[in-house]
């Protein structure tokens, strides 16, 4: 097949390979606009020339319009930055990767290596991490992935659970694998980077302690470390989930930001971790810290004397009680991936009066909705915080307490619950089966 082409002339290559990649790119490669020979570079370090030329490869049948928008809008110099559009016919292009990609170095022992590369290593000592061409992106080579992998590089992560959340190759969580840690659960958006996760955790030995899902399958849970490596604008949004996916001291490693984003970034992680320096490297900047205390999964303040939330972390309880709540309602079933066993008797540790009322994720019934309300409506000389895995349950089961028990419009309570959740095909007839039962509506 024949492929399109963007040929960009710009001073901030590393600045274009990213946009590339974001809007559909193939493969992004580099050429010197000189025909010069460019030296070793340092390992971990990508081989740039000064008058360097971006090449992104595409789809014949692709759209070029929205990639060469923004590189126009995102390069600094997008406004004088020359792009050429060119068709070009197929060839080996794994053949040409592994002809200019030799292992690079990250820390004392790691290295990133194809396969058949492995043997230019040069060390008794050496970590290797095998990686091929395949289908997501992350190599090592570009500068947000090689940051990531200094980092993890310098930690110490035998027995630690680590998330990479916007896995890509896999590269981060097989590292850090290969390094020592127990577990790594990968998410990404895509199931082609899910399927690339499996290949080269496979081909690295750690298959059996990776586990891969879609965001909509992800549960938070306190890992001991985690690692996104994605966009500024999607860290700043994922800055409750993520901080909710951590416990306490456990670490952050924010990538995929350049230099002027990092403050906007760290703004927005500020509440629950405290930062080291941050790191930067052509432009890029890695953020990383120490969670000081777990942001609650999807918190929610509906009054002066109730709240909502997922599943809290042990840590979480004795905040409770300061802030004056004096009851716990719990509707997660014991299967749930984030329940607690012990929370009963945190919450009596902590003098909080704790309910168990569960709820059947797929099978919410009105026997489950009554017990609820009639919890609700007892007099209680406290603040209630209700909570289950996701507050997804919590969310519907409040909306109807609110509208069926204290009588407020569908269109108040709706505005909260719809701050949650769109309830599925399952959890939207039974609210409005409720609501009809209750001849509200």
């Amino acid at each position: 097949m024949a492929w399109l082409q963007l040929r960009i002339h710009s001073a901030h290559p590393e600045f274009a390979e990213e946009i590339l990649l974001g809007n559909g790119a193939v493969g992004v490669s580099f050429i010197d606009a000189e025909d010069r020979p460019v030296l070793e570079p340092a390992p971990g370090e990508t081989p740039l020339w000064e008058n360097t030329v971006i090449l992104g490869l595409f789809p014949d049948t692709a759209d070029l319009a929205p990639a060469q928008a923004a590189l126009r809008e995102l390069l600094p110099d997008g406004a004088d930055v020359a792009i050429a559009q060119e068709l070009i016919e197929d060839q080996d292009w794994v053949r040409a990767w592994l002809d200019h990609w030799h292992p690079l170095k990250f820390g004392a022992r790691l290295w990133v290596a194809p396969t058949e590369k492995i043997g230019e290593i040069d060390d008794p000592q050496a970590i290797v991490l095998k990686l091929d061409p395949g289908l997501a992106f992350g190599t090592g080579t570009h500068p947000t992935t090689a940051l990531c992998l200094e980092w993890l590089a310098g930690q110490a992560l035998a027995g630690k659970t680590v998330l990479d959340y916007g896995c890509g190759s896999g590269i981060l969580a097989i590292a850090a694998l290969k390094l020592g840690a127990a577990k790594a659960i990968c998410v990404d958006i895509d199931p082609q980077a899910l399927t690339a996760t499996r290949n080269n955790a496979r081909e690295n030995g750690v298959e059996d302690r990776v586990h891969v899902m879609l965001p909509e399958d992800f549960v938070p849970f306190p890992a001991d470390t985690v690692i996104a490596n994605i966009l500024a604008k999607p860290l700043i949004t994922l800055a409750p989930l993520l901080a909710s996916s951590v416990r306490p001291g456990g670490g952050l490693v924010l990538a995929g930001l350049l230099e002027r984003q990092q403050e906007d970034v760290r703004d927005a992680y500020a509440t629950w971790f405290e930062f080291e320096p941050d790191q930067i490297k052509e432009g890029w900047t890695r953020i990383a810290g120490r969670c000081t205390m777990p942001a609650l999964i999807n918190h929610l303040r509906i009054s002066d004397t109730l709240a909502t939330a997922g599943q809290p972390q042990p840590v979480h309880f004795p905040v409770l009680a300061r802030a004056g709540y004096d009851t716990v309602v719990n509707l997660a079933v014991p299967a749930s991936p984030n329940f607690l066993p012990d929370e009963a008797a945190l919450c009596a540790q902590n003098g909080l009066r704790y309910f168990h009322l569960p709820v059947a994720w797929k099978n919410p019934t009105r026997e489950d909705f009554e017990r609820f309300m009639a919890l609700m409506q007892a007099p209680t000389p406290g603040k209630r915080f209700v909570h289950c895995a996701l507050n997804k349950r919590v969310a519907a089961f409040v909306f109807l307490y609110r509208v069926i028990g204290l009588g407020e419009t569908v269109e108040v309570a709706s505005q909260d619950l719809h701050r949650i959740w769109e309830p599925d095909e399952i959890w939207g007839p039974f609210v409005k089966q409720m609501l009809e039962a209750y001849r509200v509506g």
